[in-house]
């Protein structure tokens, strides 16, 4: 069995967008799937090379595999799809419907957002977690 920490989203901690996103699926992961860790901290350092970590445009999801095999690396539509499925709730039905939407419409949609995001949402805002969240924030 895998360490339940191989599901670990990592998103861009300054960024506004990326931190209301992380306190969105912290309030709908009633079964603690996931973990979430900044591209800029620590945990990022052991798990993602580094030219991963300066791509700070693009949510990265380490997603766990059944088959003993170490977690499966996700970038942009797909790490933020697969994220969804994996915490089984209502979200993973659009979810996997928006799976079926090309892989690079998705990312091109995907990146609009990423490029305008700062413009869009306000940088810096602090994650609110409660304590039995914090425990599923990695530094």
């Amino acid at each position: 069995m895998n360490d339940p920490r191989d599901a670990i989203l990592f998103y861009d901690g300054e960024c506004g967008l990326c931190q209301r996103s992380v306190q969105f699926l912290l309030r709908r992961d009633r079964g603690e799937v996931l973990y979430f860790a900044p591209i800029q901290g620590v945990t990022a350092q052991q798990y993602l090379s580094a030219h991963l970590r300066t791509a700070l445009s693009s949510v990265i999801y380490l997603r766990p595999t059944t088959d003993g095999q170490p977690a499966k690396t996700l970038l942009r539509s797909d790490a933020v799809l697969c994220a969804l499925i994996d915490m089984h709730t209502a979200w993973r039905y659009p979810a996997y419907l928006a799976r079926c939407i090309p892989l690079t419409w998705r990312d091109a949609i995907y990146q609009w957002i990423a490029n305008n995001r700062d413009r869009l949402w306000r940088r810096q805002t602090c994650l609110r977690p409660n304590p039995k969240q914090s425990k599923r924030l990695l530094p």
